[in-house]
């Protein structure tokens, strides 16, 4: 039933549309007789939009340049008292902890090196001596590191504006080894 009274409304709607409805027709589109040009002197300009200057937020970047990577050992940190072994020999256990962290040097400001790493080493670790030693225990790590220049580039003009030299280093793994003493 809804249906049928919907049909009906809709073609009743067409009907007198169609009916009151009053011819539209496209007009010929006429071109122009004379082109005329326009003195300069007709045209308005606000003085304060002639001033108007691109400007940029942080317009000056930081760049890596001349970069070297390499890989290198740290100094030995000491983990242990000392020890001295008779004809036997003998071992030597970890008493203290140490933790080796990434470093920076030199000047770093707006380069981006992922994330901070460290390493530790463990209490309890024990290594083997060998017969007539006077060693301790020590501690070091692998480093990754990168030596490069930071440069200040002005990203409009291209021009360098500064130049500074880092260091970063991120380690990589550790290692237990016996350091001898007098």
């Amino acid at each position: 039933m809804k249906k049928s009274i919907v049909v009906l409304v809709t073609m009743f709607t067409l009907l007198l549309s169609t009916a009151f409805s009053e011819g539209v027709h496209a007009e010929e589109a006429k071109s122009p007789s004379r082109v005329s040009n326009v003195d300069p002197a007709e045209i308005y300009a606000d003085p304060v939009e002639g001033t108007i200057k691109p400007e940029f937020i942080m317009d000056f970047r930081n760049i890596k340049k001349n970069v070297k990577k390499s890989t290198g050992w740290s100094k030995y940190k000491r983990i242990s008292d000392n020890v001295k072994t008779g004809k036997a020999g003998g071992s030597i256990t970890a008493n203290k902890t140490v933790t080796f962290g990434t470093t920076f040097s030199g000047d770093v400001r707006g380069l981006t090196f992922g994330f901070n790493a460290s390493k530790s080493s463990a209490k309890g670790y024990t290594l083997n001596v060998g017969p007539n030693k006077r060693v301790y225990m020590g501690y070091r790590v692998n480093y990754n590191i990168e030596k490069g220049e930071n440069w200040l580039v002005d990203i409009v003009t291209g021009k360098v504006m500064d130049k500074t030299k880092y260091t970063h280093k991120k380690p990589r793994f550790g290692e237990y080894g016996l350091v001898n003493y007098k």
